[in-house]
């Protein structure tokens, strides 16, 4: 058969016939892989339509040039930050108490790890598993988090984006000389701190550790408890007062007095001679209070001194964690008597840089940390090795105490950003730190250790999937995301969460299935997998994701934010499988937006794919619209986003088709009618006398097959109804039209042929079309069209109201008289073929009737013989001449207009036509003459006279094609034939005409008198 359909790439599963309400329930059956997507649907809020109306004003907005385009999106992203830290806000304000409560649970269990710590020889109750406890038990306080954690996702977005992501047109490497021409760190005496600012500058991904790491810090203090509600916890768990916390070591200092007092000196106790012991007489009491005593005798505090000590490391550490000012932790120090430990920390030195660490002294702070880094792992409490190993960059103390994805992160990037400025300052400042100093240190190199210095932040990304006690909190839905936006991996999420999709739909049977497998058949994308090899895998997680309703929601916005706005997603449309797995993101929240019965969304994000995805995704939607005002919106918005409405209408279509049955797509993606039907059968053979004389031998049968609708047809019909809204398309439209009338002709479903052709008629189809393109609507079927009316087109647009007229062809954009001409005449061309298919299906229309009006009018004759009493009126034959003229007036001209095709395109006449000519234009002549030969004897022999013509119009050499077709159907013997019978019955007619004919019977006693009207 010849090949019809859209091209190959456009050739897709079919999409069902399944109304809204069916399609959008969200009552699960059984292994129902749509699930997830319906729970996901209950669980979403307004967020859904807010986060749209952004991306719809992002969409129709700044596209006049690729930098207004970049504004916009990080404007856009800057609205999403924006929504959430509302929601953040209202939800803190509403929710105050669960949530104060909920993070003090958080800061108690911490607490009391720390409390039942042993020293940093044993470690392990420290970083070895994210803390899962810590899960809200309040749906309200759980939803708070939820949105913290998109709060600091939509910050992240915009960090990476100002990093990575200039504005078009910026020379990034002109810019970067500029500002380090300006920047300082070069002269012999600079200050430090320019020489931490300069190696920012210099360093790209030393400036992407920093600008993680105070991300870091502020996620940490807009999502977890203050610092004073840490110490209030910690006031409360040691059950003395604040007081308590200016004193130091009280316990520990009464009872070494109270030695001394004993043995009668005020010289410090010699630990070799002391064999003090702690109040619960379990271990040895230091006998001196310098911070170091109890490491360096290996000497314990008093319980309460040792709890104390404990604290203030871990406040120290939990202020440096969430980035406090240096000056708010010495003042903090001094609050409590403890101005040394600022001392030790650095935090008295005025050589910080904001931001960065300590820089004071000849050697930018290089000795400072090379002494942190030993007290690090001198230190006796995990709080304090970890605060020492912030400080030196020692991953492995800070490690310690970790107990959060976050936390970690941070741990790598602070170890990483240090070494790599250590490194920095051997190479660069050797005066500084000269190679006799790095010789007496030991330096533990992170950068080192970690690979590939540029490929880091995935390094880093991977280990902390990798890592026991990282490994559950790494894979989580916001982690994932938060990991690829660092990783600079946003191109593989994508593409697992894509596969995902792809597995968990693989199992879902409905044809307008949104997702497309990868590895389903090039020919025939769709959700089901081809072949035992799978190119692409994804594990659960990425599953978990997918039905994750918040991550999801921020994985797509992500997507459209890189894909869309930044134009930086992987988009090599060459490398098909990859694209497909990373567009069914898109498709898998088009597919959720359906189940929660936002449609009207959905073509804002359809518009986010290629075109050929939109169409193949829009197309199985298209179905689930019923109501015309929401199709005539859908069809507006569409156009709104610049989506290829007549490719979306005509893929439905051809899915439609495909699905019905009635089609299939060959191996270059074409649409081929399945089984063909060979020949309509219109017709029953007669044997009987008196039927011979009314009918050539056949009649017109009762009923014709194909005479309901069933659900198939119906699909194919609804999806052609939408090109009733594509008012200046004609060309698609009167194929795509054509092209169902032969699919429902070839298959017999005559009654839907007859939908088709009720609904969407050539003749109702131009009003629509000329109003769009010529300025007035008319029928362009009828004769002298083509001269455009003035008069008609000016007294249309008068009377049109200011909406219409406002909408319409601006008078100045109205065509000429011969550009009128030019364009009905090119409507007439282009609808022919449909147009000539419509008149064989009205044509069949008739003959039904005809065979109606048949057995009426001889049931009429019958009931008036067996009344012996003459008749009242003649009986009213003018709905039976009207019949008879609307017949013979489309049988010609429809024999003329298909030889006028033929002959002027036969390029354009593919097999389906020829197929379909040989199935129904031998039945159709047939029929007609058996039409004209019954109305030879109900109405004048005039029609038996106008048989004759067909013979005469067949035997043309103009309708070679008639004969080529009536040849292969193997009915030019019925022709032949049935015109000899029509001739017996003219000279019948012509004897029954003589005098006195009326009284004569043939041999077996017939008579032309039984078939008059009048006679008794």
């Amino acid at each position: 058969m010849a090949s019809w359909s859209l091209p190959p790439r456009q050739s897709q599963p079919a999409l069902a016939h399944v109304s809204l309400g069916n399609a959008a329930t969200n009552g699960a059956t059984p292994n129902d892989p749509l699930q997830p997507l319906r729970a996901m649907a209950d669980r979403v809020g307004k967020e859904v339509e807010k986060f749209a109306e952004r991306v719809d004003q992002w969409h129709t907005h700044g596209n006049d040039s690729k930098q207004d385009k970049y504004q916009a999106t990080v404007k856009m992203v800057g609205k999403f930050k924006d929504y959430a830290e509302s929601h953040v806000k209202e939800l803190k304000k509403s929710n105050d108490a669960e949530n104060k409560g909920n993070l003090g649970k958080s800061v108690r269990r911490r607490i009391q790890s720390m409390a039942d710590a042993a020293d940093n020889g044993h470690q392990s109750v420290f970083g070895q598993s994210i803390e899962h406890s810590a899960a809200p038990d309040s749906a309200n306080v759980r939803e708070l988090r939820e949105w913290q954690e998109e709060l600091a996702t939509w910050q992240l977005l915009q960090l990476i984006i100002a990093h990575y992501h200039p504005e078009p047109g910026t020379d990034v490497a002109a810019e970067k000389k500029a500002h380090l021409a300006k920047a300082g760190g070069t002269a012999r005496y600079c200050k430090n701190s320019d020489i931490w600012d300069r190696f920012l500058l210099e360093d790209d991904q030393a400036k992407e550790k920093a600008i993680v790491l105070r991300w870091l810090e502020e996620t940490a203090r807009n999502s977890e408890s203050d610092v004073d509600s840490i110490i209030a916890g910690l006031e409360d768990h040691s059950g003395k007062g604040a007081h308590t916390w200016t004193s130091g070591w009280l316990e520990t200092k009464t009872k070494i007095k109270q030695a001394k007092r004993l043995e009668g000196t005020d010289q410090p106790l010699k630990p070799d001679n002391s064999n003090l012991k702690t109040k619960d007489r379990t271990t040895t009491l230091a006998t001196h209070l310098d911070p170091d005593a109890p490491a360096r005798q290996k000497r314990a505090l008093e319980t309460n001194d040792e709890y104390y000590e404990r604290s203030l490391w871990m406040v120290a550490y939990e202020m440096m964690r969430r980035g406090l000012p240096w000056k708010q932790i010495v003042e903090w120090c001094h609050e409590r008597n403890e101005a040394w430990r600022g001392v030790s920390v650095g935090a008295a030195y005025e050589g910080h840089p904001e931001g960065g660490p300590n820089v004071a002294g000849p050697t930018v702070g290089y000795l400072f940390r090379r002494m942190c880094f030993y007290a690090a792992r001198g230190a006796r409490i995990p709080y304090e090795g970890a605060v020492y190993g912030l400080l030196s960059g020692d991953l492995k103390q800070v490690q310690a105490v970790s107990r959060s994805w976050d936390d970690h992160l941070y741990a790598h990037y602070n170890a990483l950003l240090l070494s790599r400025f250590d490194t920095h300052l051997q190479r660069n400042h050797p005066s500084r730190v000269p190679e006799s100093l790095t010789q007496k240190f030991l330096f533990q190199d992170a950068v080192s250790n970690i690979g590939a210095w540029e490929a880091s932040p995935q390094t880093v990304i991977g280990l902390l999937k990798q890592q026991k006690g990282t490994a559950s909190q790494a894979v989580s839905p916001i982690k994932l995301i938060q990991g690829a936006l660092i990783g600079r991996d946003a191109d593989d999420l994508m593409l697992k969460v894509g596969v995902a999709l792809a597995e968990m739909m693989q199992t879902d049977e409905r044809p307008q299935n949104l997702i497309i497998h990868p590895d389903s058949a090039e020919a025939d994308r769709g959700a089901k997998p081809v072949g035992e090899h799978r190119t692409y895998t994804a594990e659960q997680w990425y599953q978990t994701l997918a039905t994750d309703p918040h991550a999801f929601r921020i994985l797509v916005h992500i997507f459209i934010v890189f894909r869309n706005g930044l134009e930086t997603l992987f988009a090599d449309t060459h490398q098909d499988k990859p694209f497909l797995a990373m567009d069914n993101v898109i498709a898998g929240y088009i597919e959720f937006l359906r189940i929660s019965k936002r449609i009207s969304l959905i073509p804002l994000y359809a518009a986010q794919l290629i075109g050929e995805r939109a169409a193949y995704t829009l197309a199985r939607v298209l179905p689930d619209i019923k109501n015309s005002d929401e199709q005539r919106r859908s069809v507006a918005l569409m156009e709104s986003y610049r989506i290829d409405v007549i490719l979306v209408v005509s893929q439905s279509f051809t899915f439609a088709s495909r699905d019905s049955g009635f089609t299939h797509f060959d191996r270059d993606g074409y649409s081929i009618i399945s089984n063909p039907i060979k020949r309509f059968n219109i017709l029953e053979r007669l044997s009987t006398a008196d039927a011979h004389l009314l009918w050539p031998g056949m009649r017109i049968k009762k009923a014709f097959d194909g005479s309901e609708i069933g659900p198939q047809d119906e699909a194919i019909i609804e999806a052609l109804q939408w090109y009733t809204y594509l008012a200046q398309d004609y060309v698609q439209t009167f194929e795509h039209l054509k092209n169902a009338l032969t699919i429902f002709l070839l298959n017999g479903r005559l009654a839907a042929a007859e939908k088709v052709i009720s609904d969407l008629s050539v003749e109702a189809l131009s009003l629509s079309r000329t109003e769009a393109l010529l300025g007035y609507p008319f029928d362009i079927t009828t004769p002298g069209a083509e001269e455009q009316d003035e008069r008609q087109l000016h007294e249309y647009r008068d009377n049109l109201p200011n909406a219409a007229r406002a909408a319409a062809i601006p008078i100045a954009q109205l065509p000429t008289a011969d550009q009128h001409r030019e364009l009905v005449n090119d409507l007439r061309q282009t609808s022919a073929a449909y147009y000539d298919l419509q008149q064989i299906v009205r044509l069949l229309v008739l003959f039904r009737e005809w065979r109606d009006e048949e057995t009426s009018l001889i049931q009429l004759r019958t009931e008036r013989q067996k009344d012996p009493s003459p008749p009242r009126t003649k009986i009213d034959t003018q709905r039976t001449k009207n019949l008879l003229d609307a017949i013979s007036a489309i049988f010609d001209s429809l024999l003329v207009s298909i030889a006028s095709n033929v002959q002027l395109y036969p390029e354009s006449q593919s097999q389906d036509d020829w197929e379909l000519r040989k199935a129904y234009i031998p039945d159709i002549i047939l029929a007609y003459l058996s039409v004209l030969q019954s109305a030879s004897y109900f109405l004048q022999r005039d029609p038996a006279v106008k048989a004759m013509e067909v013979a005469v119009q067949v035997a043309d050499e103009s309708n070679a094609w008639v004969q080529k077709v009536l040849v292969e159907a193997g009915s030019m013997s019925e022709l032949v034939d049935a015109l000899a019978c029509v001739s017996k019955a003219m000279l019948r007619l012509t004897e029954g005409k003589e005098k006195g004919s009326s009284k004569k019977r043939g041999g077996r006693g017939e008579t032309l008198r039984v078939w008059e009207l009048g006679a008794r």
